[in-house]
């Protein structure tokens, strides 16, 4: 469960196709907890339990990032569709055997990508072809906030810092966008200046078909706001999404500086939507797996410039 499972919980009411049907935590007491507070019929702390409870259609997984391939393929083999949180895997062996998976079994499997479900991201893809070819790409988000539990640190659990973790929305922003044919990673920078484990800032630089698309993230950005946008400049004029204020609810999209779409959200109610719709279509929102072949190049990469100095663990 955590922050985010209970996030999800609250705003199931306004769904009514969907209901809490079981809650599952590792810690017993928060399990029981939840499950009081939102009228879950059961709860407990086996996951194996849960998924096979036969009244359990969705398998929501909102654990830390090294359990989410693992967790998603036991919820699919025993015919249960399933929403995970991102990143989907810690590899892309693992990202593709999950959704291969997936196709086999023939039940959705829902990332929670959960910016590229906001009507004002729908709203910036809509206006795409007005202004014509497309011919750079830059997004950010610097969160003035780092991860408060301590998983996010540990590299074998959390598969990277700041790039895996803001990047990965990026990276399916852009993709999601363009839906090239051809992707590639360029230039790939890492920052250690905090002396974590994990890289604290990144930058990278990936083609998509031939447009450059340049991504760059940091926790405990040293700004007063949080800075979340997706920018596309074409050659009849630029498309942009923000955030507004520093909020991470409240987005824009604008064309030309003029403004198309203005939202404030929980997020949550926007993946339970698309969630809600997919079931209702019997078909998931696609999954870009280049986003983990990108991933994974980065931080593999040799070439990989240090912004700042590395940790000596």
């Amino acid at each position: 469960m955590g922050w985010l499972g209970e996030s999800l919980v609250k705003e199931l009411s306004r769904f009514p196709r969907l209901r809490l049907a079981a809650v599952q935590d590792a810690d017993p007491e928060l399990a029981a907890e939840i499950a009081a507070r939102y009228g879950s019929p059961r709860h407990g702390t086996d996951y194996e339990a849960l998924v096979a409870t036969p009244d359990v259609d969705v398998v929501v997984i909102c654990t830390p990032n090294w359990l989410h391939g693992e967790q998603a393929r036991a919820a699919l083999r025993v015919g249960k569709h399933v929403l995970v949180q991102k990143p989907l895997a810690l590899t892309p062996m693992d990202a593709r055997a999950t959704v291969d998976l997936a196709a086999r079994v023939g039940k959705l499997l829902v990332v929670d990508y959960s910016y590229r479900y906001l009507e004002t991201v729908r709203s910036l893809r809509v206006a795409l072809p007005d202004i014509g070819r497309v011919e750079r790409v830059t997004a950010t988000f610097h969160n003035i906030y780092g991860p408060s539990n301590r998983w996010p640190f540990e590299p074998r659990l959390s598969g990277g810092g700041a790039l895996i973790d803001l990047g990965v929305h990026l990276l399916d922003l852009g993709l999601d966008a363009l839906r090239p044919r051809r992707v590639r990673l360029e230039a790939a920078e890492l920052s250690f200046a905090r002396g974590y484990p994990v890289e604290d800032a990144a930058r990278i630089l990936v083609r998509l078909d031939e447009v450059p698309m340049t991504v760059e993230v940091s926790w405990n950005a040293d700004r007063p706001l949080a800075d979340i946008s997706l920018q596309v400049d074409g050659e009849r004029g630029r498309l942009r999404w923000e955030n507004v204020a520093g909020s991470f609810f409240h987005f824009r999209s604008l064309r030309n500086r003029v403004l198309l779409l203005d939202r404030e959200t929980t997020l949550r109610a926007d993946t339970l939507e698309e969630l809600d719709r997919a079931l209702t279509r019997g078909a998931a929102p696609p999954i870009h797996l280049e986003v983990y072949d990108l991933l994974a190049e980065a931080y593999r990469s040799i070439g990989a410039r240090i912004m700042g100095p590395a940790p000596e663990c």
